[in-house]
């Protein structure tokens, strides 16, 4: 279809006299629906509190049915930190076609997040660590090469004349409602997911009366940004009760078998069909499976693999190991700096270190991040940031309870302080779950978009499909 390119001039109030230019085309979506896309960026000042600042610029995407703005719009926070909401947004509304603008009922947008994406300046840093692969892998062998790397990058970065310590969750607060006015549009519904729930919060603390409804999926309070070993241990408890095997006792026995004697194992690399040597202990098998509980798809092979190690065999791992540590790396200076500076109070630190010492998976959880402050300048916004975020806004609210990054807990927190708050827990379901192709999810989203009072308090979705060992 013949794209149609329309040119809007949009002042950017509340930032002097800057402008954003954007332009319209139309595309159509898998269902044939027409829908207008109109792309731009929008001019922000790199940091609110300094006495002068550079610029910096947001890229946006509005879908529509129509050149006419509606009078409300639906604003999707990427998750990350450092997704772009511009991409999630334009695959949202090609899959979803009409049956999805039906729904929202309204415009649809979305902001690729200061730092990332098609905004300007992006802090991509896509530096591997260079973890050795001949050597088991240990929080103080590997330390010093992250943090080496890390303030190689800010150095880097600050060299270019970018002030870091401006790529904050307040900062991006006040971006999503720049964008608004920059739109034109007198109130917002927000969408956050993982970390776009974090910054949705964020955002109806400082903009509540420009807030007209809430939904977080996968919730990320102001104080969560740290996660618990012990809600980790929760998930695999759950785990435990899905799977038709004895899997926490096996998963204690591999893991001390292997901290009493770390294993070598020759297995080609994944890459290069080479024989490598690779080193594998008990810290690698915690981290590895921290990072394959964040998935469904991942989360499934857990039981095999435990199984097929406490049989002696560690190659399926090994080339796992080989993956994990070649791409390990910085990615973007602006995840760093955003969940550092969200950070985490004291109690919760002390509690996160206490509960470490007696979790199946030490503290793999929050590695290496906990421990990259220094070297990425001590970015904070202090523990006023991390209380709680208190309002009267509808909030629909729904974590799963396989979901060790973002778990239910979480949602409990967050809600308590929410009068008009609802908290659905998803049984079954982990850190990624359709959020719009689950029927009974739908129908409580369009329950909560027009106004209906959602009782719903526990809703069952298919369970993960686990690996059998055959």
């Amino acid at each position: 279809m013949k794209a149609i390119a329309i040119l809007v001039t949009v002042m950017l109030w509340g930032f002097g006299a800057h402008a954003a230019d954007f332009t319209s085309r139309t595309i159509a979506a898998e269902d044939r629906a027409s829908l207008i896309v109109t792309e731009g960026t929008v001019r922000v000042p790199e940091s609110r509190t300094g006495a002068a600042s550079d610029s910096i610029e947001l890229a946006v995407v509005r879908i529509a049915r129509s050149t006419t703005p509606s009078a409300s719009a639906h604003v999707i926070l990427a998750g990350g930190p450092g997704d772009s909401g511009v991409s999630l947004v334009l695959g949202l509304a090609r899959r979803g076609g009409a049956p999805l603008l039906d729904m929202f009922d309204g415009d649809i947008v979305g902001i690729d997040q200061r730092g990332t994406g098609a905004s300007v300046p992006n802090l991509r840093a896509p530096r591997a660590y260079g973890l050795p692969l001949d050597q088991p892998g240990t929080p103080q062998a590997w330390l010093p090469l992250i943090e080496k790397t890390s303030r190689e990058v800010a150095a880097e970065f600050s060299g270019r004349g970018i002030h870091l310590e401006s790529y904050n969750t307040r900062e991006s607060a006040d971006d999503i409602d720049a964008v608004r006015r920059a739109l034109g549009y007198e109130r917002i519904t927000l969408w956050g997911r993982s970390y776009g729930s974090h910054l949705a919060l964020a955002t109806l603390r400082r903009h509540a009366k420009t807030i007209e409804r809430v939904i977080l999926a996968n919730p990320e309070g102001p104080d969560h940004t740290f996660k618990l070993p012990s809600e980790v241990d929760a998930v695999l408890e759950r785990m435990d009760e899905l799977v038709a095997m004895d899997l926490l006792p096996l998963m204690r026995d591999v893991l001390g078998r292997l901290e009493r004697a770390p294993v070598h194992v020759e297995v080609p690399h994944p890459l290069t069909s080479q024989p490598v040597r690779v080193g594998i202990g008990r810290f690698d098998l915690q981290w590895l499976t921290a990072q394959a509980l964040g998935d469904p798809r991942t989360a499934g092979t857990i039981p095999v693999a435990y199984l097929e190690m406490s049989k002696g065999d560690f190659h399926r791992v090994a080339q796992l190991v080989i993956v994990q540590r070649s791409r390990m790396g910085g990615e973007t200076a602006m995840k760093q700096m955003m969940d550092l500076s969200s950070g985490a109070t004291a109690a919760r630190r002390t509690r996160i270190e206490r509960e470490a010492v007696r979790s199946l998976l030490g503290n793999a959880i929050n590695f290496p991040l906990m421990s990259l402050g220094n070297a990425w300048g001590n970015p904070d916004l202090g523990d006023e940031f991390r209380q709680p975020v208190r309002s009267d806004v509808p909030v629909l609210i729904l974590a799963g309870d396989l979901d060790p990054r973002t778990p239910v807990e979480n949602g409990r927190d967050i809600v308590k302080h929410l009068p008009n708050g609802h908290l659905v827990v998803l049984e079954n379901a982990g850190h990624q779950f359709d959020l719009f192709g689950s029927p009974q999810i739908r129908e409580l989203l369009e329950q909560f978009l027009h106004g209906r009072k959602v009782t719903t308090r526990r809703l069952e979705v298919p369970a993960p499909r686990f690996t059998s060992p055959g």
